[in-house]
């Protein structure tokens, strides 16, 4: 199964990016994790319109175990370059079935 992943570094640059450009859904501090892993996976995304431009809101898997997930508002060409990579069946259904973080305003 294939699946949207970033690793630490991305995440940082992508929400640093988010917050620059004011959108509405970006990680806040206590959220960004304390001890960088390995991969955070995208298990949802959104289409919408953000400030009268284009913008993808993507669910980023931060932790599986505990369920942890978050919000992030980025640009159309930002999700494009994010890899889909194949990973195991197994993996794949645990990013899925961590679930969405409550509606975002």
């Amino acid at each position: 199964m294939k699946i949207r992943v970033l690793d630490h570094e991305t995440l940082l640059a992508l929400n640093e990016s988010s917050i620059r450009a004011g959108r509405s859904q970006n990680l806040r501090p206590h959220h960004l994790p304390a001890t960088p892993r390995d991969r955070y996976w995208i298990n949802t995304h959104l289409l919408r319109e953000g400030g009268g431009r284009g913008e993808v809101r993507i669910c980023v898997v931060l932790r599986i175990f505990g369920g942890e997930t978050a919000w992030l508002d980025i640009s159309p060409e930002e999700f494009a370059a994010i890899p889909e990579i194949e990973v195991p069946v197994v993996e794949w259904e645990s990013a899925l079935c961590v679930g969405n973080p409550p509606p975002a305003t």
